[in-house]
């Protein structure tokens, strides 16, 4: 393996870990699964999408790294899938208004750098990872 493909590899690894890896330890505490303040189908429904997240990214590190299928066709399908998780955050945010939606809960994640939401900087932080990572590999 060269060390651009590799670079690669590991730039997918990373955006896969950011939308995947991370979120359990941010998302299922206080601020988000067990916060008072969210009714309880809320809580529900940010539980079921951390573990889909969470499958979903451990399956892309999985055929990334230990697969024995086509290495471009795990290559792809962990972009695709990584397309798929961040690109629906960013379509989220875009269409936030139409429901009443809110990037942050004011006793949640506070914003990074003071005005910048945390998600929206790391997930898209983590699209630019999976598009250079991709266009490298």
């Amino acid at each position: 393996m060269n060390t651009l493909h590799f670079t690669g590899k590991v730039l997918l690894t990373l955006a896969s870990a950011m939308y995947s890896i991370v979120p359990p330890f941010v998302d299922l505490n206080r601020t988000h699964a067990t916060n008072p303040l969210w009714i309880s189908h809320a809580r529900f429904h940010v539980v079921w999408q951390v573990m889909i997240m969470l499958g979903i990214g451990l399956l892309s590190i999985y055929m990334l790294w230990f697969s024995t299928m086509d290495q471009r066709f795990a290559i792809n399908l962990s972009f695709i899938l990584g397309l798929i998780v961040l690109g629906s955050f960013l379509i989220n945010v875009a269409l936030r208004k139409l429901y009443a939606g809110t990037l942050a809960d004011p006793n949640g994640v506070p914003p990074i750098f003071k005005k910048v939401d945390t998600n929206l900087f790391f997930f898209t932080l983590a699209l630019v990872l999976l598009f250079t990572g991709y266009f490298i590999v």
